[in-house]
C-alpha cells in the first residue's frame, strides 16, 4: 500500500541452460545468461548469471548480479551482486555497492571507480 514501488527490470535477452555460446556479445539493454558463453559480453543495461550461468570472458555492463559463474574480468558501471552460488575469478572495477552473501566466492582484486566514467573510457 504504502512505501516502496515495486519497480521490475524487463531482461530482454535470455541465453537459454541449454545454449552455448562462442564469441563476442554486444546487448544495448539488459542480458540473462542460464547457458554458457566462451566469449567478451558488454551490455548497457544489467548481466544476470543465473544458477545454470557460466561465462569465460570479459564482461563490461551497468549492473551484474551474479548467481553462477564468471571466469573473467568484470567492470560493472553501477552496483555488483555475488549472491550465494555465485563464484567470479578475476579482477573488478565498480562504480556503487558490491556485495557478496555468504557462501558467494570472489577470486580476485577490486578497484572502485570513479563515478561518470563511461564504458568506451575504461578497458579491462
Amino acid at each position: 500500500m504504502f512505501g516502496r514501488k515495486n519497480k521490475t527490470e524487463t531482461v530482454d535477452t535470455v541465453i537459454g541452460s541449454k545454449v552455448e555460446i562462442h564469441g563476442k556479445i554486444f546487448s544495448e539493454t539488459s542480458l540473462r545468461v542460464e547457458g554458457k558463453v566462451i566469449g567478451d559480453i558488454e551490455a548497457k543495461g544489467r548481466v544476470i548469471v543465473g544458477n545454470t550461468g557460466y561465462i569465460e570472458g570479459n564482461v563490461i555492463c551497468k549492473k551484474l548480479t551474479l548467481i553462477g559463474k564468471i571466469y573473467g574480468n568484470v567492470i560493472s558501471y553501477e552496483n555488483v551482486e555475488i549472491m550465494s552460488t555465485g563464484r567470479l575469478e578475476g579482477d573488478l572495477k565498480y562504480s556503487g555497492k558490491f556485495s557478496i552473501e555468504e557462501g558467494g566466492i570472489f577470486l580476485g582484486r577490486s578497484e572502485l571507480l570513479e563515478k561518470g566514467i563511461g564504458s568506451e573510457e575504461e578497458k579491462l
